[in-house]
């Protein structure tokens, strides 16, 4: 019978080096030398390479002075909106003052730390309506602005609620 060689036979066979036919490194270091500019193109590109990247940063620059430039100027609408919204809470801060158990519940002593709170209240929206003025874009700010407004009449409601009168046996409602 004949017997076929397996594969690990057939690969002992072979031979352990191939050598080329002839000698390649002549073609390959002749190559390399042409690829390679020669050195006075190397100092021009230098040089273009270096205005390149100044003149980008000449273009960043004015173009983020011109930015601040954009956000600084304030427009006159969003103004007058900001005002408009600060007249409409307090036209509707003084309804709630003007309730009739608004005088009362101030002079019970239970009421101090609601006052104080009311107070700082007014005081935070004091200072981020201003902040405001300065940047009325701020989305932040404006929720800020809003909520706080938003607390300070839910606290002026919560005191509505409040006792009003102190008899003999206590605090009556």
């Amino acid at each position: 019978m004949n017997k076929q060689p397996t594969l690990e036979q057939l690969i002992e066979q072979l031979p352990r080096e191939k050598t080329p036919e002839r000698d390649l490194w002549p073609e390959i270091a002749a190559r390399l030398e042409q690829s390679q500019p020669p050195k006075a193109a190397k100092s021009s590109n230098g040089w273009r390479n270096l205005a390149i990247a100044c003149s980008l940063l000449l273009v960043s620059l004015l173009g983020y002075q011109g930015l601040q430039q954009t956000q600084s100027r304030v427009d006159p609408q969003m103004l007058a909106m900001l005002e408009q919204l600060q007249y409409q809470h307090q036209q509707q801060v003084k309804q709630l003052e003007a309730s009739v158990n608004f005088g009362q519940w101030q002079k019970v002593s239970m009421t101090t730390p609601l006052s104080r709170g009311i107070d700082e209240l007014r005081e935070a929206a004091a200072q981020i309506f201003q902040a405001l003025k300065q940047d009325p874009t701020d989305q932040q700010l404006w929720q800020l602005w809003l909520w706080v407004q938003q607390r300070e009449i839910e606290l002026l409601t919560r005191g509505e609620q409040l006792p009003t009168q102190l008899d003999q046996q206590g605090i009556s409602i």
